[in-house]
């Protein structure tokens, strides 16, 4: 066994990884700034859930991007290195980008910042700080960005600008597709989602953020490999993309007749507010968007 390669690989892994670290800095920096109107390490150190959720979909969701920047054929070290660096940049822009989008699009009647230290009144009579419900959308909009990323950062082929232009161009399709499948999900569920939010109903938010998380998983699936064309890329993203759509709500439906017997998910969002019931079907949903993903 060669043993000058190994501690080789394994010094610029340590690299790569201190870049990451790095990354992930940044991006709490710009976050801390953005909200300078309230200190978010001190609402995280008195237990405000809803701000220590957005903040680990954030470090979650650049995590798995930058994982995608660091896949693919290597140039060798210090070009590799380059690149993560000029990819970390984008990763940030497009994930506070997405937050924006999360904030007035998806949640347009909210906002997000004022939601995640406002005081609510539970039905104990406790009074906590911190809309959770609206802090899960908020990171699971970022960790399904993530994937999207991942998967648009990962294809190999082509050159440096056709790589820059196609992680700008499914970024923004997979806003798009994410967007459509929120309000898809508002259409056919039979309650008003926003509302069950507002109110910070925690199992409505798990049940929207773990979907959408869901089919971030499958767009990163229909975006990675290498670069075939942009016409062959295209079509094979929206097929994949309503193929995804249509599996995720068909096997959504499956699931909730399997795990929940008794009952349904609409019950236990809505008038149970049952969190544990959610976290497993959504959890098992996230598993078959796993296969899907792989298997394509």
């Amino acid at each position: 066994m060669n043993i000058g390669p190994i501690l080789a690989g394994i010094g610029q892994g340590f690299i790569y990884a201190i870049t990451c670290i790095f990354f992930i800095w940044l991006v709490k920096q710009v976050d801390d700034w953005r909200t300078r109107d309230f200190d978010d390490d001190r609402h995280i150190d008195d237990g405000n859930l809803a701000v220590g959720l957005r903040r680990a979909g954030l470090y979650l969701g650049i995590s798995i991007a930058l994982s995608g920047a660091l896949s693919g054929t290597s140039g060798g070290f210090f070009l590799d290195l380059i690149q993560l660096v000029v990819d970390g940049l984008i990763i940030t822009g497009f994930l506070f980008t997405s937050r924006f989008i999360n904030d007035f699009v998806m949640m347009g009647h909210l906002n997000n910042d004022l939601e995640c230290v406002k005081e609510f009144t539970l039905a104990d009579g406790r009074k906590i700080t911190g809309n959770t419900a609206l802090g899960v959308v908020e990171a699971s909009m970022y960790i399904a960005t993530g994937f999207i990323l991942k998967g648009s950062l990962a294809g190999g082929g082509g050159t440096f600008f056709q790589s820059l232009v196609s992680a700008v161009l499914f970024f923004i399709l997979g806003q798009i597709a994410l967007l459509a499948f929120g309000f898809v999900y508002e259409l056919i569920t039979p309650f008003n989602v926003r509302q069950e939010i507002k109110q910070n109903n925690l199992a409505a938010g798990i049940g929207l953020g773990g979907i959408l998380i869901a089919l971030g998983i499958i767009l990163m699936g229909s975006i990675s490999g290498p670069f075939t064309g942009w016409g062959n890329d295209l079509a094979g993203f929206a097929i994949y993309t309503a193929y995804g759509m249509v599996m995720l709500l068909i096997f959504r439906s499956v699931l909730d007749r399997i795990l929940l017997p008794t009952t349904s998910l609409a019950i236990e969002i809505k008038e149970d507010q049952n969190v544990a019931a959610l976290i497993v079907v959504e959890s098992a949903i996230a598993a078959v968007a796993v296969i899907i993903a792989f298997s394509m």
